[in-house]
């Protein structure tokens, strides 16, 4: 029996060791609580992007504005820092509603935008917040023109003068946005207005506005003008001028903006330029042919010129005549003029002169002066743009400079603005522009102050993802310290050596490593943190380290991304989409394919083609394709001569075929072009490609006349001559839809999709086997205009390519065609959404997402035994259909993706509340219970049914603005458990995703030292502890 001094020491030793215990669990407390830390911009990153921009407003200030202000093509306005480009906000439009004017009123910013609807808003200038808006009922624009909405600012008493429809104008008190007066012109009358001047006035009247417009004759325009009063609206004269002219492109409005000063209205008359000043009838002309006498670069013009407005505002009476010159229609020349006031006549202030490419000009003023500069912006060379500051006071340029503009990036100059401010004893010149390619620029004199936005991102069309190679890849052309020269011929035991000594030189770095984790701080600092980045920073020069490396998980990659402007751009995922390299493609180049033909290897870099089409010299379609190297952007030049960088189809691009074939010279995959001859291009076209192709070329089949509004499909296969020296394309089957039917949505099953098992486990053990045709196609199409009044309807079909049999086929009713119509198709699985418009019989109104899922047979463990699939021998699937409510209208969707497809999918959404959702398959189950669920159906797992979730927390993109998705693609990790996403259109947001959790890895803020600290924690008690038990047994055995 124990003693009470034995008992003392076990009762101590037991309150120690809790004591201990305690410390423990509070480190694991800690550590969990870690766990639930937000992972926001860690494992994500956003661009926010606006567009091209080619309106601009700067506020005059004699020391320069702080902010400049944009309308782009994207239907956005946006106030971007002045010094570094950064985006102080933006406010995104509607699809259908574009800016036609923006102007600095009254410390604010003034919009007009729209087009079945007009909306003038004012906007505060910090924030982008609506002060007010006027939106007058039933009035748009004019059809088919962007002229007939025009802005003016009264002198007196600084309201609006706002003209919309080419018909309406208004009054507007610019403080609070009310309406003063309201003119309309006659309705029906020929006459479209297209701009507003307060100018002038004439005998008695004095406050005018004009209203100048272009009346419709039989095969041309002619002026007419109305004047109305500035203080009621009331009309005093209407100016029918004889005249002639073409369209509203050749006219321009100048002078006015108060009662004191004359206005006019310029235009292009045939070889003539005539000037009318408003308020009265008189009209002069000047012919160009005298115009050159002085203008003497307009000498060799080889097409009409046109008129150029410098963008300055009313009270200047300049503007600038170009034209194109040079024997191969290579180059512009440019006049400026001003308007005498006493004669009304045009004055040839300066001849610009010649240059290569396009010129584009903008003007401004000296600061706290009405003095004139004109800025006039060209191609110098391949590699530079340049910039020239013409100073009409001292007649002569004051100002040059040549700026690195690389050709092959970004093209030639779209649109320029042009700022000057007063600095110090000095001027300071800012210039802002945009480019081809769709790029914003901002250059100074001040160099800290230049940058650029790489705005074509906003324009995305489709996305690549290349996997980096392994730093042990690269290091068979490299030694241990990234010295390439040699590294091949080096032996086994030279390289054991050279990596011995390397590592023998990284211990100088285990102190330090040591005492990092002696810090008591670290303790609780190892969760990893937020970086900031713009936009701007990611185009910043020489950023990336080289060379690139995937990293231990297989989720940084290369995003390569393609443009509606023809320009392709590399992002690196793993260092917030910094920008690695970009290609530009001028000329018309629509970019069809982006394929990534060779993975890294080993010696060998990731090879990515680009298949485009675009118009040879004689303006008829042909097919280039590029090669480039993805981890440089460089052309990728192979050893055989048939193999070259770039190539082309003398023909238009119909489709690209990737086909499981690999050219065993160059370890790429073979590409199949298909041109408007129905002819085949093999992609590389060598021989041993060619001969392969041609033993395989029967069991090769696809669909076209696949896109969106055609009325059938076709499918088609290969043919190929005995000695393979011709191949084309035959078709095979034809499907007409029903009359009135065309496609509104089509998808396939990815390629690259792993499909983990072949069934799905019931409740109560059977299986149902699932269909793994991977030859089928869904197609939606929709009847806009039904016959005998029915409302429009959309009919689901599911298609077998091969030989074009219809597998399923569903049609929905009353369908609202003024939202997306989506689909996504994965294993065998097909989910869609669209609008319905409800009837009182079957289904409410509101969004549907229609689930899909195909089985071999409908009864359990039934399934077709057979080691091959083919589509002719197959029976039709068994398909559960179910539709759920759904809250939120999409513009895209999208399907995760892991490296062997064990973990759940989730069906990812690009909503039009500028977010992205992510709800997992289970809740787009067809078998979900309508009752309650049996047994069988609670062991499988299965939810009640009903709608789709809310839940916050399955938004990827948290509390950001993802605007203007359009496309949402996934590509997997070396994690099974993680996909990468990337939800692209006009912004760009990439994350990580775990629909199943991370199963397969730690988390990131999963501290080493806490579970350091736990195991010396776990020592001590252990070295405390032992003794006091080896005591009390040998207590034990004497007493």
């Amino acid at each position: 029996m124990a003693s009470s001094s034995s008992m003392g020491t076990l009762h101590k030793a037991t309150f120690w060791t809790v004591a201990l215990w305690a410390i423990v669990l509070a480190f694991v407390a800690n550590t969990a609580l870690a766990l639930d830390e937000s992972q926001a911009g860690i494992i994500d990153w956003h661009h926010k992007w606006i567009g091209t921009p080619f309106l601009s407003t700067v506020p005059r200030t004699v020391r320069g504005s702080n902010t400049v202000y944009v309308a782009t093509e994207k239907n956005t306005v946006a106030a971007l820092r002045a010094k570094s480009g950064e985006l102080i906000w933006r406010q995104v439009l509607r699809e259908n509603e574009p800016v036609h004017h923006i102007r600095a009123v009254a410390g604010h910013l003034l919009t007009l935008t729209g087009s079945a609807e007009f909306h003038a808003r004012l906007l505060d200038s910090k924030t982008g917040q609506v002060l007010w808006e006027l939106s007058p009922a039933g009035e748009g624009i004019v059809p088919g023109t962007n002229f007939g909405q025009a802005l003016t600012v009264t002198s007196e008493d600084s309201n609006l003068i706002i003209l919309n429809e080419g018909a309406h104008v208004r009054k507007v008190n610019a403080k609070v946005g009310t309406e003063i007066w309201h003119w309309r012109a006659q309705e029906g009358s020929p006459t479209t207005f297209h701009s507003v001047l307060e100018a002038q006035g004439f005998g008695d009247h004095q406050d005018v506005i004009y209203v100048i417009g272009l009346q419709r004759g039989i095969s041309t325009f002619s002026f007419e003008v109305v004047a109305l009063d500035s203080t009621t609206g009331k009309e005093i004269k209407t100016f029918n001028i004889k005249s002639s002219v073409e369209s509203f492109e050749d006219t321009l409005t100048v002078g006015g903006g108060s009662n004191g000063k004359p206005g006019y209205a310029v235009w292009l008359e045939e070889d003539l330029v005539k000037i009318l000043t408003l308020g009265t009838d008189r009209v002069t002309e000047s012919a160009l042919g005298d115009i050159v006498t002085v203008v003497t670069s307009f000498e060799e013009l080889v097409a009409r010129p046109q008129l150029v407005s410098v963008g300055l505002p009313e009270g200047h009476n300049m503007f600038i005549i170009s034209g194109t010159v040079g024997q191969y229609n290579d180059a512009q020349s440019g006049g400026l003029f001003d308007i005498d006031v006493a004669s009304g006549e045009a004055v040839v202030i300066t001849d610009f002169g010649e240059r290569t490419g396009f010129s584009v000009y903008s003007a401004t003023t000296k600061p706290g002066t009405e003095d004139v500069v004109i800025l006039r912006s060209f191609r110098d060379d391949t590699d530079t743009g340049a910039l020239e500051l013409f100073d009409v006071t001292e007649r002569n340029v004051t100002f040059e400079k040549i700026i690195p503009l690389e050709f092959d990036k970004f093209s030639h100059f779209t649109f320029t603005a042009v700022e000057l401010f007063s600095r110090g004893q000095g001027v300071q010149l800012r210039i802002y522009f945009s480019t081809m390619d769709g790029s914003f620029h901002s250059y100074s004199d001040i160099e800290s102050e230049c940058w650029y936005r790489e705005e074509s991102l906003a324009y995305t069309k489709d996305v690549e993802f290349v996997d980096l190679p392994e730093r042990k890849l690269w290091t068979q052309d490299a030694n241990e310290v990234g010295q390439t020269e040699g590294a091949k011929n080096l032996t086994i035991v030279e390289r054991y050596i050279e990596r011995l000594a390397l590592h023998i030189g990284q211990l100088k770095g285990l102190p330090a490593f040591v005492l990092s984790y002696a810090n008591p701080s670290s303790l609780f600092t190892k969760a990893p943190v937020a970086i900031e980045y713009s936009e701007v920073q990611i185009g910043a020069r020489n950023k990336t380290v080289q060379p690139l490396y995937r990293d231990q998980f297989g989720i940084r990659k290369i995003l390569v991304f393609s443009t509606e402007k023809g320009k392709v751009v590399a992002l690196d995922s793993g260092n917030k989409g910094q920008i690695l390299w970009s290609h530009y493609y001028p000329w018309g180049h629509d970019i069809k394919n982006l394929i990534v033909v060779r993975h890294a290897n080993v010696r060998l870099p990731p090879i990515i083609v680009i298949v485009a089409e675009t118009t040879d010299g004689g303006g008829n379609k042909v097919i280039r394709t590029y090669r480039l190297n993805a981890l440089t952007g460089e052309d990728y030049e192979s050893e055989n001569y048939l193999f070259p960088a770039s190539s082309w189809v003398p023909s238009g691009h119909v489709a690209t075929v990737k086909l499981p074939l690999e050219d065993p010279d160059e370890k790429t995959q073979v590409l199949v072009l298909l041109d408007q001859r129905m002819g085949i291009t093999l992609y590389p076209n060598t021989e041993s490609v060619r001969e392969t192709f041609k033993t395989m070329s029967d069991d090769i089949y696809f669909m076209l006349e696949n896109k969106i509004g055609s009325k059938e499909l076709k499918g088609y296969k290969p043919i190929v001559t005995a000695d393979a020296g011709l191949m084309g394309a035959e078709p095979t089957w034809t499907l007409p839809f029903p009359e009135g039917e065309e496609i509104a949505t089509l998808t396939e099953r990815p390629s690259y999709e792993v499909l983990a098992s072949l069934g799905r486990v019931l409740g109560d053990r059977g299986v149902l086997y699932k269909y793994q045709n991977p030859n089928f196609a869904t197609v939606v199409t929709v009847n806009k205009t039904p016959k005998q009044g029915t409302a429009p309807y959309m009919t689901v079909y599911l298609i077998d390519v091969v030989k074009g049999s219809i597998l399923y086929q569903a049609t929905h009713e009353n369908v609202g065609l003024h939202q997306h119509i989506l689909a996504a198709q994965y294993e065998n699985n097909v989910v869609y959404t669209f609008w319905s418009e409800g009837d009182t019989s079957s289904s409410a109104k509101g969004y549907q997402a229609v689930a899909l899922e195909l089985y071999e047979s409908k009864s359990r463990n039934e399934r077709t035994e057979s080691d091959t699939f083919s589509s002719f021998t197959a029976e039709r699937p068994y398909v559960m259909a179910q539709s759920f409510p759904f809250s939120h209208a999409a513009g895209a969707i999208g399907v995760t993706s892991t490296k062997a497809g064990i973990s759940s999918k989730d069906i990812l959404f690009g909503l039009s509340r500028r977010s992205v959702l992510a709800i997992n398959k289970r809740y787009l189950d067809p078998r979900r219970p309508m009752g309650t669920p049996t047994a069988s159906e609670k062991e499988e797992m299965l939810y009640p049914y009903g709608a789709l979730p809310e839940d916050p927390r399955l938004f990827l993109s948290y509390d950001l603005e993802v605007a203007g998705t359009k496309r949402i693609a996934t590509a997997p990790t070396l994690l099974e458990s993680t996909t990468v996403v990337v939800a692209h259109g006009q912004d760009v947001f990439v994350t990580r995703h775990a629909p199943s959790k991370t199963f397969d890895i730690l988390n990131e803020d999963f501290s080493k030292s806490q579970l350091m600290l736990t195991i010396v924690v776990l020592g001590a008690v252990l070295f405390v502890t032992a003794p006091m038990v080896k005591n009390r047994m040998l207590k034990e055995l004497w007493y």
